[in-house]
């Protein structure tokens, strides 16, 4: 792959779908007249936001794009999203690094407290030169562990017993029994 063909690809100009591309070239002509002046004024960006179906601060977000930028229709192809909410957005290697400090740090009889797990985990990152997660991801990460499982690590089968249901797993419900009847309230 030449050095073209990969800054290509890096700006999403071969991965980028014709739509998403299209979009991106109707932008660069508009914000590219607006660009060129030094102070883009509220009207201005009003009628741009207007012919492109945008808020005016989006107009001044695409205004600093472009000049941060090559000056290029690529630099305003419209973003991927990161996930959204509950979407996962730490990088691999750090997911990788939390996974394992539950597993051999957390789900221990010696109970350590997240404020432990979260130190032991931020070490481990700032070793390897990676941003460590926020407490709230960490801690988010030990909500979904299954909590039966979780308990059973760090208290013991009898501790997790009470969350566990009574035969292994919740029977299916298969509609009502032959004695069934709507149930009204009683006037009284």
């Amino acid at each position: 792959m030449s050095a073209d063909t990969a800054k290509a690809v890096d700006r999403g100009v071969v991965t980028a779908d014709e739509s998403h591309w299209q979009s991106a070239v109707h932008r660069a002509e508009v914000i590219g007249r607006l660009a060129y002046n030094d102070r883009v004024s509220v009207a201005a960006a009003d009628k741009a936001g207007a012919e492109l179906g945008l808020k005016r601060r989006q107009v001044y977000t695409l205004v600093k794009r472009w000049r941060a930028g090559d000056s290029l229709a690529s630099d305003l192809l419209p973003g991927t999203s990161s996930g959204g909410r509950g979407g996962e957005r730490l990088p691999d290697e750090v997911e990788a690094i939390v996974r394992r400090v539950l597993r051999t740090r957390y789900l221990t009889r010696q109970r350590r407290s997240v404020a432990v797990i979260c130190r032991e985990i931020t070490h481990e990152c700032r070793a390897k030169g990676l941003r460590p997660p926020s407490r709230s991801a960490v801690v988010r990460r030990i909500g979904r562990l299954d909590q039966a499982k979780a308990v059973t690590a760090r208290e013991g089968a009898d501790a997790a017993r009470a969350r566990r249901a009574a035969g292994g797993s919740t029977p299916p419900v298969q509609g009502c029994w032959s004695g069934c009847r709507s149930i009204t309230p009683r006037r009284m």
